[in-house]
């Protein structure tokens, strides 16, 4: 490790310390009270400060000159929560879906302009797929990343394409906006989605919507496997199951 690794690794630990202190405290705190918690110069934790101000994880009351833990902070303490909570949830859905269909299942989260990972059961047949928990995937052409899609408004759709153009991965992916706004109202009246070989071109999955206690779509669970052996028609063949499945997801979150 360069110096200047070294430095950026200590900087991290730095911030943490001024968090972890932040944490501590139920109210504002000034510079000199998380100074003195953390052991650090005051004019470190203010410059620290300011740089976790700039990425919301810190709030400041500018007359009071105070700080405490900003929404960011609650952001990401709110999304690792609803993704244990949604795995738990999940758990006898997905078993349940894996012994039917004897193929992959995923749970997928959404994760700002992506869909996450969450959650994996592996077939029950020799090849496997390569996915893994942690691996980010487009909306556009995948099974779970669609149905993100499909609940969000069309205004945030537009907004969302506006900075994620249309990438073409298989010669099945939707590189035209209008198609992808007609395949997202034919999600909504069906209650699923399908990727049919559109992100990898030997790969068909299909999934449906989980929804948590606000109504907003917190996740989706689906099943995927090689072509040869899953066709579209044959995925299609489990698309109830799969949103009774996502339905019993959704009760439990909803509870």
């Amino acid at each position: 490790m360069d110096l200047q690794e070294q430095m950026k690794e200590y900087s991290a630990l730095k911030a943490l310390q001024i968090i972890l202190a932040l944490a501590e405290q139920k109210g504002w705190v000034n510079i000199s009270d998380i100074a003195e918690a953390t052991g650090l110069s005051p004019s470190t934790v203010h410059r620290i400060l300011q740089e976790l101000q700039a990425c919301g994880f810190v709030s400041k009351n500018k007359e009071a000159r105070q700080y405490k833990l900003g929404m960011g902070m609650m952001n990401i303490a709110l999304k690792v929560n609803m993704s244990d909570y949604l795995l738990e949830a999940a758990q006898e859905e997905m078993i349940r879906l894996n012994e039917l269909s004897l193929e992959t299942i995923h749970l997928i989260a959404p994760d700002n302009d992506k869909a996450v990972y969450i959650g994996k059961m592996d077939a029950k047949n020799q090849i496997q797929l390569r996915s893994r928990i942690g691996w980010k995937i487009p909306l556009q052409c995948t099974s779970g990343g669609k149905l993100i899609l499909a609940y969000h408004s069309r205004e945030w759709v537009d907004s969302y394409l506006n900075y994620n153009p249309l990438k073409q991965y298989t010669n099945n992916t939707i590189i035209h906006k209008e198609t992808l706004h007609r395949e997202l109202e034919l999600i909504r009246q069906q209650g699923y989605s399908l990727d049919n070989r559109e992100h990898n071109p030997d790969i068909v999955c299909i999934a449906a919507p989980i929804f948590g206690i606000d109504g907003n779509l917190a996740g989706t669970i689906g099943i995927s496997a090689p072509d040869y052996r899953f066709s579209p028609e044959k995925a299609c063949s489990f698309a109830e199951e799969v949103k009774r499945s996502a339905a019993a997801i959704t009760e439990k979150l909803q509870a």
